[in-house]
């Protein structure tokens, strides 16, 4: 928990003189003066102000704001961070990519839902960059034949294992490629092995079982 304190006061000569009766508050960027938090003058007639003190909630970026020229409060130019910083302290394009060591981020350091697709640009990800793996029917093994790709009216899936390791499920897409109904029956996660089932729905004119299943990791 922390607290914020700033002094008021005038030179005449050598001598300090305190300014004394200010209302000061800390004000969020963008909010408005009354909605600040608000400083106490302790003792009276010092010119000390400080604010209670603030716990987590209330820790970042502020703007100093007073009333000595405006009644209704002013920015006085000065600023301050109560505590750790938070987004508001930090202006658009004040951090370069040069500026981050690499693997200084990591996820647990990212609050849920901070980044969204608004936040990155067109092709800014490209599939290379992603954790993924591809593989096609002939790295399928059928339930009852066993066999690599699995047979059409003898099997009812075929089981894939991906080679890389998850610690959680990863997003999978299936994309047919054979005039054949086939879906994702079931994705399961042993340790850190992965199993895709793919299920061998209704035939319609397919000769040949064809299709790629496409892993992300989440």
């Amino acid at each position: 928990m922390y607290r914020f304190a700033i002094s008021y006061y005038i030179m005449n000569g050598v001598t300090r003189i305190p300014l004394s009766g200010v209302t000061i508050r800390l004000v969020r960027p963008g909010d408005v003066f009354e909605n600040g938090v608000k400083l106490s003058e302790t003792p009276a007639g010092s010119g000390y102000y400080e604010t209670e003190v603030l716990t987590e909630p209330n820790w970042g970026f502020y703007e100093v704001w007073d009333d000595k020229v405006n009644p209704n409060g002013a920015f006085s130019g000065k600023t301050c961070t109560v505590g750790k910083l938070d987004a508001r302290g930090i202006k658009d394009s004040a951090i370069y990519s040069n500026h981050i060591l690499n693997e200084a981020i990591t996820p647990e350091k990212l609050a849920d839902d901070c980044i969204e697709p608004r936040h990155v640009k067109d092709s800014t990800i490209s599939l290379s960059s992603l954790i993924h793996e591809l593989q096609d029917e002939t790295r399928g093994v059928g339930d009852s034949s066993t066999h690599s790709p699995a047979i059409f009216d003898v099997d009812k899936y075929a089981d894939h294992k991906l080679e890389k390791e998850y610690n959680e499920i990863p997003h999978v897409i299936l994309s047919t490629q054979c005039d054949a109904h086939l879906f994702i029956k079931d994705i399961k996660l042993d340790g850190l092995q992965v199993t895709v089932s793919v299920g061998l729905g209704q035939r319609f004119q397919a000769q040949d079982l064809k299709y790629t299943i496409l892993a992300i990791q989440a």
